[in-house]
């Protein structure tokens, strides 16, 4: 009977001491996983700094609800598709919607079990400022990063395909307006192998 108790209290113990709703613990990085993006003593820059880390560990961990906490709610996608006819095509995707980023994103974070970003390298550009007339009286930190992503199905699931891309990226980020530091506009300048 006092094994039973014993036994009892090791596992109330295990289960009183942790908590399911805590968000994840870092992977093999040493940064806690979600940054702030709204620190009003931060300098714009940290907070957009904050931003593309969170992006990265959205990527990496497959999380889409980071992932679309990074996105601003007027988020656009672009990329140039030179596959369409043979004609060099530059494609808009926005935020949401059936044909949206994060419709298309939760399909590559089920479509692939690993998800890295080996190179990731951002730089910050010059901000654009307030009086430029796609948006007035806002500044947009602009960071061009360098990558490296690859994705790879361990699983089977979908016959262990892998793709690599690698090459720049453009964010621009701005304060949304409930105070949050989010992309705005996100401009592929990659390549895939």
């Amino acid at each position: 009977m006092r094994r039973f108790f014993v036994i009892s209290f090791i596992f109330l113990s295990a289960v009183y001491c942790s908590n399911p709703f805590a968000p994840p613990r870092a992977g093999r990085g040493s940064l806690a996983p979600i940054l702030p993006q709204n620190c009003a003593t931060c300098p714009d820059e940290v907070n957009a700094a904050n931003v593309l880390s969170n992006f990265k560990y959205a990527y990496e961990n497959r999380d889409i609800d980071i992932y679309e906490n990074c996105l601003d709610h007027d988020f656009i996608f672009v990329y140039t598709d030179q596959d369409r006819e043979g004609q060099i095509e530059t494609v808009e995707i926005p935020r949401d919607g059936s044909s949206g980023d994060i419709y298309r994103t939760t399909g590559l974070f089920d479509a692939f079990s690993e998800i890295r970003l080996d190179t990731w390298v951002p730089a910050r550009q010059d901000s654009e400022a307030v009086t430029t007339p796609e948006h007035p009286g806002e500044i947009w930190e602009v960071w061009l990063v360098t990558f490296y992503l690859s994705l790879r199905d361990l699983t089977g699931a979908y016959s262990y395909q892998q793709f690599e891309a690698s090459g720049m990226a453009l964010f621009k980020i701005r304060k949304s307006p409930d105070g949050y530091w989010r992309i705005v506009r996100w401009e592929d300048h990659s390549f895939s192998r």
